[in-house]
């Protein structure tokens, strides 16, 4: 019996379609939102939090190699948010959710969307 090969292209090509569902999930919880509504709405902040731990903790798999030939975008504070959501290791405030929202996943969403078409031209 022989064991079934691993292929990091396809586990790649799994963690950026997680990201961008999980994004896409993002998005829509907040659409038409803006910060007061959304700070003032818990289930929608319960389901920020769980989508941005998923984002996060799946871009803390990512290869290295990908994760720095792309410095543009905010790494750390994303693989950080997604540990402390995922972890419960500390409060984290609402505003920084929303900045997350706002500024870093679409620079995220862009680049996850760049590299799934590029894999999916050479395949």
């Amino acid at each position: 019996m022989s064991l079934p090969r691993f292929d990091p292209n396809k586990k790649l090509q799994s963690q950026i379609q997680d990201i961008l569902e999980a994004i896409d999930a993002s998005e829509s919880f907040v659409e038409d939102m803006d910060f007061n509504q959304f700070s003032g709405d818990q289930k929608t902040i319960y389901a920020i939090e769980r989508s941005l731990g998923i984002v996060g903790t799946t871009a803390k798999r990512l290869p290295w190699e990908l994760v720095n030939n792309y410095s543009e975008i905010n790494w750390r504070e994303i693989m950080g948010l997604g540990e402390k959501l995922t972890f419960g290791l500390f409060e984290v405030d609402i505003a920084d959710l929303w900045r997350v929202l706002q500024d870093d996943l679409p620079k995220l969403k862009q680049l996850m969307v760049e590299i799934q078409s590029e894999m999916n031209t050479t395949d």
